[in-house]
C-alpha cells in the first residue's frame, strides 16, 4: 500500500471519527431536575494566586444557589505571596467562606494534597472544584447541583479561556476541542478524561475510591480521580455542554508556559485507556501523512486531505460552540488550526524527551 493510499484511508477514518464525535455532541447525556438541592462544597486549591483569586471568589460566592446551601473552601498550598490576606478579607465578609493552610502529607504532594485536605473538611454531599485563576457563571453551583440524581457520582464541565488576542483565542478553541471530545466520549459510554477546573463529584464516590490518598500519583490528578470513580461501575457520569456551567480560565501568556502545560497534560494522558490512544494515533497519523505528502511533492493530495480535515474540525467545533453560545470564538479558527497541526506532531517528542514537568514552581 502506497503512502498516498494510506493517507486517503487515514483521512477517511479521521472524518468518520469526527462524525461519531459530532453525534456524541448532539446527543449529550444529561439529567436535570431543578428541584434537587444537595448541600455543595466548592473546594479551590490556591498557590500564589493573590492577583487572580479575588475575581474567582467573587464569582463563586455570588451564585443563584442559596448561600446556606453551599460553602466555599480555599486551601492555601504553601503560597509565598498575599494569598492568605485575600482569604482573610473574604472570610470576614462571607459566612459561607473559609480557608485553611495545606499541611504536609506523607504521600500526597502539590495540588492533590491541597484538594484532599479541603475535601476532607468539606460538609457537602457534592464537591465542586475549580482553579483560583478561573471565573464561574452565577448559575454554576445551581445548574451543577441539579444534575445530581441518586445514581450520579460525577459531572464534568466545559472550560474556555479568555480570548483577547489570537494567541489566547487559539488556546480557547483548543480547550473547546479537547473537552468537547471528552463530552462526546461520555455520551458514547467511553469516558476518556475531564478537566479539574470544572469538575464535581459526590463525596461518597470520592471516599469509595479512597480519595487522592489511594489514587496513584499523576501530574493530572483530576484525570486519575475521574477514571477511578468511573471504573467502579457504581455511578452514573455526565458531561453536559451548557453555558450555565461554563467556566472561564486565564490562558497561558507565553509559548514557554503553553509548552509546559501541554507537556503536563501529555504526561498525564499516558494513563489513558486504549481507545484514547486510538483517537490520538489517528490524529497524529493524519497530520504526519499530510505533511509528508506535501513535502514530497504531492501537493494536490496533501492539500485536499488537509482541507477535508479542516472542514471536519470546523463542524465539530461549531456544534460545541453553538451549544455554549460562544460561536464568536470561531474567528480564531485558523489560528487554532495552524497551532493544532504543529502541536499534534510535536507533542510526542515533548512528552517523551522533554524532561520533567514544571508546574506552579514544582518539578515532577
Amino acid at each position: 500500500m502506497t503512502v498516498e493510499l494510506i493517507l486517503v484511508v487515514v483521512s477517511v477514518v479521521y472524518l468518520l471519527q469526527v462524525a461519531i464525535l459530532i453525534y456524541g455532541i448532539r446527543h449529550t447525556r444529561d439529567d436535570v431536575d431543578p428541584h434537587r438541592r444537595p448541600f455543595v462544597s466548592v473546594v479551590i486549591a490556591a498557590r500564589n494566586e493573590e492577583k487572580l483569586l479575588p475575581d474567582c471568589l467573587h464569582s463563586v460566592l455570588h451564585q443563584t444557589y442559596p448561600a446556606d446551601q453551599f460553602e466555599v473552601i480555599v486551601v492555601n498550598d504553601h503560597s509565598t505571596d498575599g494569598t492568605v490576606s485575600v482569604c482573610e478579607t473574604f472570610a470576614w465578609e462571607y459566612a459561607n467562606f473559609s480557608f485553611m493552610n495545606a499541611e504536609d502529607h506523607p504521600r500526597l504532594v502539590g495540588k492533590s494534597n491541597a484538594l484532599h485536605q479541603g475535601i476532607t473538611k468539606a460538609r457537602g454531599e457534592v464537591i465542586l472544584i475549580t482553579d483560583a485563576d478561573c471565573v464561574v457563571p452565577n448559575t454554576w453551583v445551581e445548574h451543577t447541583a441539579r444534575r445530581y440524581g441518586s445514581r450520579v457520582g460525577l459531572v464534568g464541565g466545559m472550560t474556555i479561556q479568555k480570548a483577547r488576542t489570537s494567541f489566547e483565542g487559539m488556546q480557547s478553541l483548543d480547550w473547546v476541542y479537547l473537552l468537547g471530545l471528552a463530552s462526546a466520549a461520555v455520551t458514547l459510554r467511553n469516558p476518556l478524561s475531564t478537566i479539574g477546573n470544572n469538575l464535581s463529584f459526590r463525596k461518597a464516590a470520592y471516599e469509595e475510591v479512597g480519595g487522592y490518598e489511594k489514587i496513584p500519583f499523576s501530574v493530572t490528578e483530576d484525570f486519575m480521580l475521574f477514571q477511578a470513580i468511573v471504573r467502579t461501575g457504581r455511578w452514573e457520569y455526565l458531561y453536559p455542554i451548557d453555558p450555565h456551567v461554563l467556566v472561564t480560565s486565564e490562558p497561558c501568556t507565553t509559548w514557554k508556559d503553553l509548552i509546559r502545560q501541554k507537556k503536563r497534560w501529555g504526561k498525564g494522558g499516558l494513563d489513558m485507556k486504549p481507545s484514547g490512544f486510538v483517537i490520538m494515533a489517528v490524529a497524529f497519523s493524519t497530520h504526519a501523512l499530510i505533511a509528508w505528502t506535501m513535502l514530497t511533492g504531492q501537493i494536490a493530495l496533501g492539500l485536499s486531505c488537509l482541507l477535508a480535515k479542516i472542514a471536519g474540525d470546523y463542524m465539530f467545533l461549531r456544534h460545541i460552540l453553538v451549544k455554549l453560545e460562544r460561536v464568536n470564538l470561531l474567528k480564531y479558527f485558523y489560528h487554532f488550526q495552524a497551532y493544532n497541526f504543529l502541536y499534534v506532531l510535536l507533542l510526542p517528542v515533548v512528552v517523551f524527551f522533554g524532561g520533567k514537568v514544571v508546574w506552579k514552581g514544582r518539578r515532577y
